[in-house]
């Protein structure tokens, strides 16, 4: 039986499969991170040519740790945000075929919004099934309508996990004006990216030069994000080298965290996850 076809994705959207890639390879690891229950299934059920994202056995294992390390983060932090916000909407910006909505998997009053463009939505249609607070929007981000449509005067929490080096600096700033203007208060989540993993993800990451995707510019300042939006406010950082996940990864990796920890210019080279917050009630 043929798998689920990709054919007709654009660069953008095939940048959906590098991440997924990544849980599937931790998922079958022997002390996986995240260990996505969703991955392994989702990867194999796609009729899809895996040698495009060509990552050396080395490249695979930091992706993987990467990806994973971050994911188990803000999955955290989305907890914890329904936690204080029984009500709350959620909203899986670029979630790709990413399964966090299921993993979290949030009680009746929120409800849980996967956003992405809809070719891939219509892809994650076919390996996952929406349920009564689970639901799945095909947009262009930058399209006016879809947010508009959701519910204002209830707390959000805005996941962008790796959405960032995907989209333009302009249209990112604009979407996060577009989400403050609309919600009267929450939480945005992001993942920092530097100016140097911008200029490195272009040579280093083969994937990127395969798909043809423009990555886009970094920051290195979080408090750059207040200066684009004003009504957010920068509230936490948490890096990937100083996650409780480092006790989990290789040895190696390990001893490379605990360097990296203890040479303050190296501990600024990881941006790790940012999260804002803003409140116009």
């Amino acid at each position: 039986m043929s798998g689920i076809s990709t054919a007709g994705l654009s660069g953008q959207e095939e940048t959906a499969l590098i991440t997924l890639h990544a849980r599937a390879v931790d998922a079958k690891a022997a002390q996986p991170i995240l260990g996505d229950p969703h991955a392994v299934r989702v990867a194999q059920a796609l009729d899809y040519d895996w040698e495009r994202l060509a990552p050396s056995p080395k490249l695979e294992q930091k992706e993987r740790l990467n990806v994973t390390v971050r994911a188990t983060h803000f999955d955290r932090w989305v907890r914890r945000f329904i936690a204080g916000n029984p009500d709350a909407i959620v909203l899986d910006l670029g979630c790709g075929l990413d399964s966090r909505g299921y993993r979290v998997d949030p009680p009746s009053g929120v409800d849980w919004y996967d956003v992405d463009l809809p070719k891939m939505i219509a892809i994650r249609a076919q390996v996952y099934q929406e349920t009564a607070n689970i639901h799945m929007l095909g947009s262009s981000l930058s399209d006016e309508g879809w947010l508009e449509a959701l519910p204002a005067h209830r707390p959000v929490v805005a996941v962008m996990d790796g959405l960032y080096p995907w989209i333009a600096q302009s249209d990112f700033i604009t979407l996060l004006r577009r989400i403050t203007a609309h919600f009267d208060r929450g939480e945005i989540l992001l993942l920092g990216f530097s100016k140097l993993s911008s200029r490195m993800m272009r040579t280093v990451v083969p994937a990127v030069k395969t798909l043809g995707v423009p990555v886009s510019q970094g920051f290195d300042d979080p408090y750059d994000v207040e200066r684009w939006n004003p009504n957010l406010r920068f509230t936490a950082q948490e890096r990937l080298i100083s996650s409780p996940e480092v006790a989990k990864m290789p040895r190696g990796e390990q001893i490379r965290c605990a360097i990296m920890r203890a040479v303050p210019g190296l501990a600024r080279l990881d941006k790790g996850m940012l999260k804002y917050t803003f409140d116009r009630s």
